[in-house]
């Protein structure tokens, strides 16, 4: 049987400039291949095609299955494009569509009415569900599928092959990270999070790779590909607490025993770490951390259904001192947040360096496949399949101080967020002896911006506090920011962090 695989254009609203390898669909590949098919993956911002161009190497191939991976649905026009010049390409040739990932999965009345009609949806994972199809197809009753394809879990993960590395010259010709993944799902099932709705009923919530079937495939990717970094895109690295120093010296002795001398990222529960975990993470060549810290209210984490951890700041502090660079999750604004408790939160996150223009602006919403998108889809129901909706502000005056700091921190969001992701890339090369004069300019791009990120916050929240507001004052911010943002993004691209100049001065608002 032969497959397309495709991950479409998403004509995103926001600035990124990470492009991540489509690890699901790699995965998937592999699968395909271990049961004797022949899998072509195409990626449309990778492969830099536009849809007539990806739908014109799709169509060439002559597939029998052409399957997309759909993240949100600002990647529908891109799909429909597709989808029909490669059924004008070709001609009347019997294919089996398919759709798959998180769009499908957690907004699947959505996916039923947005999609092409002939179109199968596939709700959770693949990998299970890809092996009936090509049973399926062997026995020439593929018409038999049934529209809604119920994926199951893939159980064990180490069972499963490597993932198909149809990128890796990409990510060694720029020095981006390879993306593992050594565990699906995760521990806590927080009430605004879409985690708990990316997976079957009455199935583990977290499933993790042994240590040492991890360590065997960064092996492998260190032997072949050369590769030196990696980022886990696991939602919960280390699994349980209780299983979780156990995974990480596991972890560390494979890393030591392979003699790997690599960095890494990870994203963490501060409930699962302790001193000795970052310890053993150190060793193994932690440098970047993505750490859900959320709140600094207790409260906040019982109405959300979530473990509180009082030991937060703490391993902050054992992380730093580790020189592992720390990356926040927050929710500085929910639906009960108080002016008292922003300014109480942002100024720990000020205190620690954690206050940038992500942490300073990240709004709880009610996400698609959330306990909360549920709630709130039961009470209004003619709002249910709407996608993502912005839960209101219960106390007066956040959502002015909110919609007032999103405008003055537009100009700065893009060249922030861009000096914030090439971190990762500078601590791997400071690790390998390798442009390590970057570390040290990049570490002062990113201090300046947050300073001013942390000007502007304090600065309009005190005009909220007192009843200051002055509109005059809010102009000049947003006019000075603007030039700001022009200054670092110049900095930026003087000393090599930007291949794209266009892209990032378009993202600076100018109006």
């Amino acid at each position: 049987m032969r497959w397309v695989l495709i991950r479409p254009l998403n004509e995103s609203l926001f600035y990124d400039p990470e492009i991540q390898e489509p690890l699901g669909l790699e995965y998937l590949a592999s699968t395909l291949v271990e049961q004797g098919c022949k899998a072509l993956l195409l990626d449309s911002a990778l492969d830099n095609l536009d849809n007539c161009k990806l739908a014109r190497r799709a169509a060439s191939f002559q597939p029998d299955a052409i399957g997309f991976s759909i993240t949100t649905d600002r990647e529908l026009d891109s799909i429909w494009s597709i989808y029909s010049d490669c059924k004008a390409l070709l001609a009347g040739k019997e294919v089996f569509w398919i759709a798959g990932g998180n769009y499908v999965t957690a907004e699947f009345g959505n996916a039923q009415v947005k999609l092409p009609g002939e179109f199968h949806l596939m709700r959770y994972e693949g990998e299970t569900s890809l092996k009936t199809i090509c049973a399926y197809w062997e026995k020439s009753s593929v018409h038999k599928i049934p529209r809604l394809i119920s994926g199951s879990p893939a159980i064990p993960l180490d069972k499963l092959p490597f993932p198909a590395r149809r990128y890796s010259y990409h990510l060694r010709k720029y020095g981006w990270a390879f993306n593992l993944q050594g565990s699906r799902g995760c521990c806590s099932a927080c009430a605004y999070c879409a985690s708990k709705g990316m997976r079957k009923e009455h199935h583990p919530s977290w499933r993790g790779r042994s240590p040492e079937n991890i360590v065997r495939e960064l092996t492998y990717l260190y032997e072949k590909y050369n590769a030196r970094a990696f980022n886990f895109v696991d939602e919960d690295f280390l699994g349980p607490p209780s299983m979780a120093l156990d995974r990480a010296a596991r972890f560390a002795e494979g890393i030591r025993r392979n003699k790997l001398k690599i960095t890494m990222g990870i994203q963490v529960r501060p409930n699962s770490l302790s001193e000795e975990i970052i310890d053993y993470l150190a060793t193994a060549g932690l440098t970047y951390v993505f750490l859900g810290i959320e709140s600094d209210d207790p409260r906040d984490f019982k109405a959300w259904r979530r473990a509180y951890c009082d030991k937060t700041w703490d391993w902050v502090s054992r992380l730093q001192e580790k020189d592992i660079e720390v990356n926040a999750g927050t929710l500085l604004f929910h639906p009960d947040c108080t002016l008292e408790g922003i300014r109480r939160f942002a100024s720990k996150l000020r205190q620690y360096g954690l206050l940038n223009c992500r942490t300073a602006i990240n709004r709880l919403d009610a996400m698609p496949g959330s306990s909360m998108y549920d709630e709130y889809a039961a009470a209004h129901p003619e709002h249910k399949y709407r996608g993502i909706h912005t839960l209101p502000f219960r106390n007066a005056g956040i959502e002015g101080l909110y919609q007032t700091l999103v405008d003055v921190l537009a100009p700065v969001e893009a060249p922030s967020m861009h000096a914030l992701c090439a971190m990762p890339v500078c601590r791997t090369n400071k690790v390998y002896d390798k442009d390590e004069w970057q570390l040290p300019v990049l570490r002062q791009i990113n201090r300046v911006c947050d300073q001013r990120v942390s000007a502007c916050f304090f600065s309009i929240l005190d005009m909220f506090e007192t009843g200051t507001m002055q509109q005059t004052k809010v102009e000049r911010m947003i006019k000075e920011n603007i030039c700001f943002g022009r200054s670092v993004a110049k900095n930026l691209i003087e000393h090599g962090f930007v291949r794209s100049p266009e892209a990032l001065y378009a993202a600076i608002n100018e109006d």
